[in-house]
């Protein structure tokens, strides 16, 4: 089956809000064996919304998906459009109605009351962490099928219905494998890679680059079993070294779930990172079981009356140093006691680099008791990117030498 996807949204348009519907639905997709044809993104215009179902309706793909304008507000009408277009009537769903009541304990504004409508065709599309719910129409061997905006939301829509839905009315079965990789490039596992793709020319393996790692996804009918299950081997025996996860998770999710089933504590001094460590750290559920505290100590001062670092070695080796960094994770442990103490200091520019120590160098201590282990790496990019890239990749080598 082929898709289109069609984004509504003047901030999307604008650009004022980043497109990452399009991508998450694409991957989604092609999981299942869907393949999309095209991505359009249009404005708040009921004109252009009509234009773009009616050119839909006159394609060869079978599926269209919209995302957003299922607010409660004057300017959300993709609904109502698509079911006019459609020649639907719409009436109030008692199922999406007491969602609504649910969601708002019983004090919904009355402009919400749109937001149950739905034709008595329509399968809906259960929205629990918003007030609009989504819905499925099928008309004349096409598929219709409206999202809410907000990715976190239409996200967990897709998953749980859209692609079981669709599953079932494709003619072909498809298996999948997602990969998390990290430690270096794209084109450096390109080439690792390029016996692999010629061996396995018949499954699809692709990559989908972002910041400090690569989702790899593999993808294969059914009926080559045999050879996906080959594949999966050879790509996970190529890949090991890298490889941090087959689940789709983020780094942090993989580290946090590591220390707990070792029993591990982890405590952070930041200096560049400025408490990013900490903050993806904490934003894995039950992170309170690995983490206790952790310290910002972006000034000298900060680092001398918190962490302990003498003052000579600041003056002589400088904040951005292997040796300052040694002192923090030593004076970290102490106040911690943590079994894992991670700490960082960097230049993230835009100005006070130097022939020696450019900008973008990073010097970090990762203190695994009773070892210390001192790294540094130079980054490109911006202040905020040099700062991302410095975290992603510590929280990595943190993984790497717990696990090894």
């Amino acid at each position: 089956m082929k898709a289109v996807i069609l984004n509504i949204g003047n901030e999307v348009l604008s650009g004022k809000v980043v497109n990452t519907n399009a991508a998450f639905l694409a991957q989604e997709l092609a999981k299942i064996g869907v393949e999309v044809e095209r991505t359009v993104v249009v404005g708040d215009l009921e004109s252009t919304i009509e234009q773009e179902i009616n050119r839909f309706k006159d394609g060869d793909c079978e599926i269209l998906i919209t995302t957003g304008g299922l607010g409660p507000t004057h300017d959300d009408f993709t609904k109502e459009v698509l079911m006019k277009n459609l020649h639907l009537d719409m009436e109030l769903n008692g199922g999406a109605k007491e969602l609504l009541d649910n969601y708002f304990h019983g004090q919904m504004a009355a402009c919400n009351l749109k937001q149950a409508l739905f034709p008595k065709e329509a399968v809906i599309i259960e929205n629990r962490l918003g007030t609009a719910d989504g819905a499925i129409v099928e008309q004349n061997h096409k598929i219709y099928i409206i999202l809410v905006g907000p990715p976190f939301e239409m996200m967990p829509m897709v998953k749980e219905t859209v692609i079981p839905y669709l599953q079932k009315k494709a003619t072909l079965r498809f298996i999948s494998q997602e990969y998390i990789v990290m430690g270096n490039g794209e084109s450096f596992f390109e080439e690792r890679l390029a016996a692999f793709y010629q061996e396995f020319s018949p499954l699809s393996l692709a990559p989908y680059a972002s910041l400090g790692k690569i989702r790899y996804q593999l993808i294969g009918l059914e009926e080559n079993s045999e050879l996906f299950a080959k594949a999966d081997a050879k790509f996970r025996e190529l890949m090991a070294e890298y490889i941090v996860s087959d689940k789709n998770e983020e780094i942090e999710e993989v580290l946090v779930h590591l220390l707990d089933s070792k029993g591990y504590t982890i405590a952070f001094g930041e200096s560049c990172t400025g408490g990013m460590l900490a903050a993806k750290i904490i934003n894995v559920a039950n992170a309170s079981k690995v983490i206790n505290e952790s310290l910002v100590t972006y000034s000298n001062e900060s680092k001398v009356r918190y962490l302990g670092v003498n003052p000579k070695t600041l003056q002589e080796f400088g904040a951005v140093s292997a040796e300052t960094v040694s002192e923090m994770a030593e004076g970290l442990y102490k106040s911690s006691k943590a079994d894992v103490c991670v700490t960082v200091s960097g230049i993230a520019g835009p100005s006070g680099g130097s022939d020696s120590k450019p900008v973008g160098l990073v010097h970090y201590a990762i203190k695994i008791v009773p070892d210390l282990f001192l790294e540094s790496k130079v980054f490109q990019g911006s202040r905020d990117l040099i700062r991302m890239k410095a975290t992603m990749w510590i929280l990595y080598r943190v993984y790497k030498l717990i696990k090894k």
